[in-house]
């Protein structure tokens, strides 16, 4: 697949590949992968759900896989926006039996699991990406996770 890039009206930039971005190891893999940085804006959660759930639908992937995909990227992009510092990057690879998912920013902090109390009106997204997700951790400037699929679709 050769490299194309989506151009946006807004203060983001998208691009959709098959080989590794320049922090991923320069082994080959097998995955295609969508990566956006955009600026922390809150209107930019629902733009990275919507192109979250368009690139899992091009490997056939729907249904709960890509349900829980798509409301962890939300829960990673809205903690990024939040507690993040500078642009945020949103990279999806899909590969034979995995989804990864990694968002950055510049801030060194991990991310937190907490435990919300029934009246906070905020604090479950980590709790969320934990329960979706089949691994995740954070590195500070990163937080990843994991999903195992069974669709084989046209994953290279």
């Amino acid at each position: 697949m050769s490299q194309s890039t989506t151009s946006h009206t807004c203060p983001e930039r998208a691009v959709e590949r098959s080989t590794p971005s320049p922090r991923q190891s320069t082994a080959p893999i097998r995955a295609d992968a969508f990566q956006a940085a955009f600026l922390p804006d809150p209107s930019a959660v629902a733009r990275m759900r919507d192109s979250t759930a368009a690139f899992l639908r091009r490997f056939g992937l729907t249904g709960p896989v890509a349900s829980s995909v798509v409301l962890v990227v939300s829960e990673l992009v809205t903690n990024a926006i939040k507690h993040g510092h500078g642009e945020v990057e949103l990279e999806i690879r899909v590969m034979s039996g995995t989804i990864a998912v990694s968002v950055t920013d510049e801030n060194p902090a991990p991310a937190v699991l907490k435990q919300a109390g029934p009246d906070d009106t905020s604090g479950r997204g980590m709790a969320l990406v934990e329960a979706y997700s089949d691994r995740w951790g954070s590195s500070g400037e990163e937080t990843w996770c994991e999903f195992r699929h069974d669709s084989v679709g046209s994953v290279a």
